[in-house]
C-alpha cells in the first residue's frame, strides 16, 4: 500500500484526466518537454508544489512520473487525498473527430491499464468529469474498464 502525507491516506482511486489543450500543442515533444510546459503552467496557476499530476501518458503509451505518488496531487478540487492523478496527453481533438472515444490511441489505453493493474491496491478509477462540470477526459469512466 502506498499512502500520501502526513496523514498518510491510503491511495485506492486513479482519476483520469485529459490535457485540454490546442491541436497539435504537443505533437512531437518529448515527455519532458510536456512534462516541463505543463508544470511551469501549474506554477502559473500557483499550485505550490508545480505539477499536479502523478503522471503523463503519451499517444504512444510512453509513461512519464510527475508528483511522487506519496505526495498529494493537485489535479481535482476536492478529491486530491489517496487518489493519482494520471494525465493522458490527447492524439487528436473532438473538433478535429466528432467524437470522444478518438482522443486517445490503443497504445496509450493498454499502458494506462496496465499501469493501473500493477497497483493492487486501487479500487477505483474515476474521470475528472466524475468531480467536476468538465468533459475532461473526453469520455465516461468505467472502473470495471480499467482494473
Amino acid at each position: 500500500m502506498i499512502y500520501q502525507g502526513k496523514a498518510r491516506y491510503p491511495v485506492r482511486e486513479a482519476v483520469l484526466h485529459c490535457a485540454a489543450i490546442r491541436t497539435g500543442q504537443f505533437a512531437h515533444m518529448r515527455p519532458f518537454q510536456v512534462f516541463a510546459t505543463i508544470n511551469q503552467w501549474h506554477h502559473e496557476r500557483g499550485f505550490k508544489n508545480g505539477f499536479g499530476y502523478h503522471g503523463i501518458f503519451m499517444p504512444d503509451g510512453t509513461f512519464y512520473g510527475g508528483r511522487p505518488l506519496t505526495m498529494q496531487g493537485a489535479h481535482v478540487i476536492g478529491h486530491n487525498k489517496a487518489t493519482w492523478g494520471l494525465l493522458m496527453i490527447e492524439s487528436r481533438t473532438i473538433k478535429e473527430l466528432g467524437e470522444a472515444e478518438d482522443y486517445y490511441t490503443p497504445h496509450q489505453i493498454r499502458a494506462v491499464k496496465a499501469w493501473i493493474r500493477a497497483w493492487p491496491q486501487l479500487e477505483k478509477v474515476s474521470g475528472h468529469n466524475d468531480y467536476a462540470n468538465k468533459l475532461c477526459p473526453g469520455f465516461k469512466v468505467q472502473s470495471e474498464d480499467w482494473l
